[in-house]
């Protein structure tokens, strides 16, 4: 059951982010355009990677901000990769997790060299052995992030293209059944992707 399913992520994120839930369920209800994932897909993803970063010892606040930009650029490097966002975003989790092979879908070749590497490039003077697993994590976002500069705000502009307009429009579908959505940005969302046919 959707609404079922909506409710039960909208609760997990209240146990994850704590006073920054809030914040994360704006960026959910959102996330339809942005990223081109529902509202509850969204917060699903989300909570696993609040938890994952919160058990690697980052406080809830640093959980919440490196989860909506981790989460958002993904989808963003996926809209120019051709990659589907589902997929982008079980990479970033992989990540968060301290599982950096996936992160090459995403066009970022990360293992213990190239993070040794990014770390004496920031002028850390330990090797990722050395690190804490928060630390080893910490830095592994911030190369996904610096990488991938480039590509920030892409999903967005590719709802202009077939295949990020009923990618949006799908998801703006699913937020209408679980009722996060309504019927208006469905509209909008189903015209973009009629005039992208067009």
């Amino acid at each position: 059951n959707l609404s079922g399913e909506l409710e039960q992520n909208m609760g997990g994120s209240e146990a994850v982010f704590k006073e920054y839930a809030a914040s994360m369920q704006e960026t959910a209800k959102n996330a339809f355009s942005t990223m081109g994932l529902a509202t509850s897909d969204y917060l699903a993803t989300a909570n696993k990677m609040g938890s994952l970063f919160k058990g690697a010892g980052f406080e809830a606040s640093e959980a919440a901000d490196l989860t909506s930009k981790a989460m958002q650029r993904a989808a963003d490097v996926a809209s120019i990769m051709g990659i589907d966002t589902a997929s982008a975003m079980e990479s970033i989790a992989g990540a968060a997790k301290g599982n950096f092979t996936m992160m090459d879908n995403l066009g970022v070749a990360m293992n213990e060299t190239t993070l040794n590497a990014y770390a004496l490039e920031k002028g850390i003077n330990k090797t990722t052995q050395e690190m804490t697993n928060q630390e080893k994590i910490g830095l592994a976002m911030e190369m996904f992030l610096e990488k991938t500069a480039d590509y920030a705000g892409n999903y967005s502009k590719e709802n202009e293209t077939l295949a990020g307009s009923l990618g949006t429009a799908k998801a703006a579908l699913q937020n209408f059944l679980d009722g996060s959505g309504d019927v208006d940005q469905l509209v909008t969302a189903f015209t973009g992707a009629v005039n992208s046919i067009v």
